[in-house]
C-alpha cells in the first residue's frame, strides 16, 4: 500500500467514523448514494435533514421526509442563515418552526429575500437583527427591517464603525442612530479612516484610548489624523508603539517633536529592538 493509499483510507476512516454514511451523503447531495445506502440497510441520522438544508439541497430533503426522516428544529434556522429559500418554504410547508433567531441570522448573512418570506410568514426577530445587518454591511437588509419597525441598539453605530462600513454609517445618522465612544475606537482599531473622519464630521469625539489604539497598531495615517485634529500624544501610545515594533509610528511621533519614555526606551534595549531607540530619545 502507498503513502496516498494510506491517506485516502485515513480520510475515508474519518469521514466514516464522524458521520453516519446516509447522514454524509446528504450534506453532499448525492441522492442515489442515500437511496442505495438505505437500501443496503444503512441508517441515518436527523442530523441528515439539517446536513442537506445547510447545503441546500431540497431534493434529497423531499425525499428523506418522504420515507420518515425528521430534522431537528433549528433546520429552518440553517436554511435562513444559508439563504436557501426554497428549502425554507418547503420546510415550513411540512410544518418545521423555528425561533426569533431566524430573522436574525438572515439579517446578518444579507439574506434580503429569505427575510421578506420570514416576515411574511409571521416571524419575529430582536434588535440583534439590526446590529447583525449593521455589523456586516447590509445596507438594503438595514433599509427593509427599520422599514417594517425593528430598531436597534447604541451599538448599532459602533458595530457598522468597527467594520467600516461607512454608506451604513451614513443610514443610520440619518434615521437618528447614535452611537457611543466605541464608535471612534472601533474604526481607529481597524484602520478605517473614512469612518473616522465621517464621524468627527458629525460630533463624534474620540476619547485618550483612541490615539493609544491607533499608535500601538501601527495604523499611521489614522495617527496622523487625529493629531491634525488636535488630539495629544500619550506616555501609553509611545510605550504600545514600541511594544509592538511600530517603526513607522515611532518616526513620526519623533517628527513631530515626541519623545519617547524611560520604560519605552528600557523595553527597546531589554528586547534588542536597536532600530527603535533611535527614535525614542
Amino acid at each position: 500500500m502507498t503513502e496516498d493509499d494510506d491517506d485516502e483510507e485515513v480520510t475515508t476512516y474519518k469521514y466514516e467514523n464522524r458521520y453516519k454514511k446516509v447522514d454524509f451523503a446528504a450534506s453532499i447531495g448525492k441522492i442515489d448514494l442515500i437511496k442505495l445506502l438505505i437500501k443496503l440497510g444503512e441508517k441515518g441520522t436527523d442530523s441528515a435533514i439539517n446536513n442537506a438544508v445547510q447545503n441546500g439541497h431540497l431534493e434529497v430533503i423531499e425525499y428523506l421526509h418522504s420515507i420518515g426522516y425528521k430534522g431537528k428544529y433549528c433546520a429552518i434556522n440553517y436554511a435562513a442563515r444559508r439563504g436557501h429559500l426554497e428549502v425554507l418554504k418547503y420546510l415550513h410547508s411540512i410544518g418545521y418552526r423555528e425561533t426569533e433567531q431566524a430573522i436574525n441570522n438572515a439579517a446578518e448573512n444579507g439574506h434580503l429575500e429569505v427575510l421578506k418570506y420570514l416576515h411574511s410568514i409571521g416571524y419575529k426577530g430582536t434588535d440583534s437583527a439590526i446590529n447583525n445587518a449593521a455589523e456586516n454591511g447590509h445596507l438594503e437588509v438595514l433599509k427593509y427591517l427599520h422599514s417594517i419597525g425593528y430598531k436597534g441598539t447604541e451599538q448599532t453605530i459602533d458595530y457598522a464603525a468597527g467594520r467600516g462600513h461607512l454608506e451604513v454609517l451614513k443610514y443610520l445618522h440619518s434615521i437618528g442612530y447614535k452611537g457611543t465612544d466605541s464608535a471612534i475606537n472601533n474604526a481607529v482599531q481597524n484602520d478605517h479612516l473614512k469612518v473616522l473622519e465621517y464621524l468627527h464630521s458629525i460630533g463624534y469625539r474620540e476619547t485618550e484610548q483612541a490615539i493609544n489604539f491607533a499608535a500601538g497598531r501601527g495604523h499611521l495615517e489614522v495617527l496622523k489624523y487625529l493629531h491634525s485634529i488636535g488630539y495629544k500624544v500619550t506616555d501609553w501610545a509611545f510605550e504600545l508603539a514600541a511594544d509592538n515594533k511600530q517603526l513607522e509610528v515611532l518616526i513620526y511621533l519623533h517628527s513631530i517633536g515626541y519623545k519617547g519614555t524611560d520604560w519605552a526606551i528600557e523595553f527597546a534595549l531589554r528586547k534588542g529592538y536597536l532600530k527603535l531607540l533611535e527614535y525614542l530619545h
